[in-house]
């Protein structure tokens, strides 16, 4: 099976589909297990740079030439290669893709790919809606925003004391069909995150927590894979600048003070990213930004894209993660019988 490498690589949002899924098909040949990673430009970031290696784990028998671009799956299949041969990942994440984007009940067709092929013995890789604010944000990602980081500003550490945020999830139960995106300008987030303090985190709670969960449960709704770690945005580049994001990190006062937005992100991963559960599979919640903490200039590409060092640290990250949660289940498995 032969693959064109470089229009495999040069597509802007995400592989051609007809492609991957050739690439899912070669790859079940001769590997038990697939590692799909799907979301946005945080986990395929091929578009940001054009460094190449020889490919490995399976795809240098796919891709003529045999090469890959240094993304974070080829990264993540260099670890594999050494670590765990017996599979590989294929890289489902769509550049600028949104939450918003798959609104409505909808998915992106790379979504529908993962959904119709994924196994019981599979892992799930996720990270979304970092682009939900810094690139599509909505009327009332704008508003409330504001008063989360003038909290932040304001009361420092004092507001650690009575932060709380519980809002309900609207969206799972109705196959995300209540999820309105971009129509309603995040009415629905709005009213729902009304249920938390300081103002404005219960909003970003909804959003990186309940309409996360609405996502990834359209993706395993045919079949639940062993494994779903879901990710929260690493920190950006508080050095750099010259990025498309400049405005909008700006903007949000990361220039000047980029702990309230880093707070924000941490506050928003212990109450959204880390209460996700789905039936029938095991969640495991990642934060990023434990491995890219934004002091690293050669991290990132444009202030927000993983660089091919930053990709690196992500995909031995996320590797040590899949594979200790795995040897956990095992033993907690063996000691039961």
């Amino acid at each position: 099976m032969n693959i064109d490498s470089y229009s495999f690589y040069d597509n802007y949002s995400g592989h051609p589909v007809g492609a991957l899924k050739a690439v899912v098909d070669g790859l079940r040949q001769s590997k038990d297990s697939l590692i799909y990673l799907v979301g946005d430009s945080s986990l395929d970031n091929k578009y940001w740079f054009g460094y190449q290696e020889r490919a490995v784990n399976g795809y240098e028998t796919l891709l003529q030439p045999a090469f890959s671009r240094c993304d974070v799956a080829h990264h993540v299949n260099r670890e594999l290669a050494t670590r765990d041969p017996s599979r590989a990942c294929v890289n489902a994440a769509v550049e600028a893709s949104s939450l918003n984007g798959r609104s409505m009940g909808f998915l992106q067709e790379h979504d529908c790919l993962v959904r119709d092929t994924i196994r019981p013995e599979d892992v799930l890789v996720v990270s979304v809606g970092g682009n939900d604010i810094a690139l599509t944000p909505v009327l009332c990602t704008c508003f409330n925003v504001v008063p989360l980081l003038c909290f932040g500003a304001c009361c420092g550490s004092l507001i650690d004391r009575c932060t709380c945020a519980c809002p309900p999830d609207v969206y799972t139960p109705l196959c995300g069909y209540s999820d309105c995106g971009c129509c309603c300008c995040g009415l629905p987030g709005c009213l729902v995150g009304l249920c938390g303090f300081p103002p404005g985190l219960g909003y970003f709670v909804d959003l990186f927590g309940n309409r996360v969960r609405s996502y990834v449960s359209r993706i395993v709704a045919k079949t639940k894979p062993k494994l779903v770690v879901i990710c929260m945005i690493y920190f950006l580049d508080v050095h750099g600048r010259g990025s498309w994001a400049d405005a909008t990190l700006s903007l949000l006062g990361y220039n000047c003070a980029p702990h309230l937005l880093q707070k924000a992100i941490r506050t928003v991963f212990e109450y959204g990213t880390k209460r996700i559960s789905i039936p029938g599979t095991k969640v495991l919640p990642f934060a990023l930004y434990d491995v890219i903490d934004g002091t690293d200039t050669n991290d990132f590409v444009q202030r927000v894209e993983p660089s091919v060092q930053g990709g690196s640290k992500m995909a031995a990250a996320l590797v040590d993660a899949i594979l200790n949660a795995e040897a956990v289940a095992a033993a907690a498995q063996e000691g039961g019988r």
